[in-house]
């Protein structure tokens, strides 16, 4: 069993807690409030600018190998936001002006302090953990949407074959990535990934349960309103 695998195993429960989070049952069977999605897709639109600086802070120091995949990715990158406007100017949802949520600020200070301090080792277990996780909760909601979803774009991007093969690749390079480490950095490798994993279940339910700050108001579509009529 390679490294991803046995991680994956090591945290299963967190997993399979992450994977069965309402929020994704919810979108799987039509049943999702839309002020509930837009305010994910609010908060991932955020989190996927963030990531950019993200990757290219790991290309700033991968191996010459690992080049051309990352530009790959940071151009992938670049669509899905391109895939966030278009989805939120077709249902209606305001993009501008959006703040990040606590737990969505966390998660952005989280990756950017490990691709800047950490090893690059760390950072690509980072960028797998969040990739993989992405990959199989949406299979979740694939596995019931409706064909006419208008969220059916968002399912294909990160269910469908290509995004398949993407963690893939980058599952086949953090086994390589473990298996030329010491145990020390093993360990480190592995524990990136588990806060990756914690970070992950977090976000759903802060999707899923509102975007604020501990006893601040909830921010919606740029304006401030109390925690009981956000919308």
């Amino acid at each position: 069993m390679g490294f991803a695998a046995a991680e994956l195993d090591r945290i299963r429960p967190l997993w399979d807690r992450m994977l069965a989070h309402p929020f994704l049952a919810e979108t799987r069977d039509g049943r999702i409030a839309d002020a509930t999605f837009a305010n994910w897709m609010r908060q991932d639109y955020l989190f996927v600018e963030a990531a950019i600086p993200f990757v290219a802070a790991l290309l700033a120091k991968a191996p010459r190998a690992c080049w051309e995949p990352l530009v790959q990715v940071l151009q992938a990158l670049m669509k899905e936001l391109g895939l966030f406007e278009e989805r939120a100017g077709a249902a209606g949802v305001r993009l501008a002006g959006a703040r990040p949520g606590l737990v969505n600020h966390a998660y952005v200070q989280f990756l950017l302090a490990t691709a800047q301090r950490a090893s690059f080792e760390e950072g690509w277990a980072v960028l797998w953990a969040a990739e993989k996780a992405y990959f199989d909760s949406w299979r979740v909601v694939a596995a019931g949407l409706a064909a006419d979803s208008r969220w059916r774009p968002f399912v294909d991007n990160w269910a469908g074959e290509a995004f398949a093969q993407y963690v893939g690749f980058l599952e086949d390079q953090l086994d390589r990535l473990a298996a030329a480490a010491g145990p020390d950095q093993r360990r480190r490798m592995a524990e990136a990934i588990e806060t990756t994993a914690r970070y992950e279940l977090a976000f759903w339910e802060m999707a899923y349960g509102g975007a604020g700050w501990p006893g601040l108001p909830e921010w919606r579509d740029g304006e401030v309103t109390t925690a009981e009529g956000a919308a």
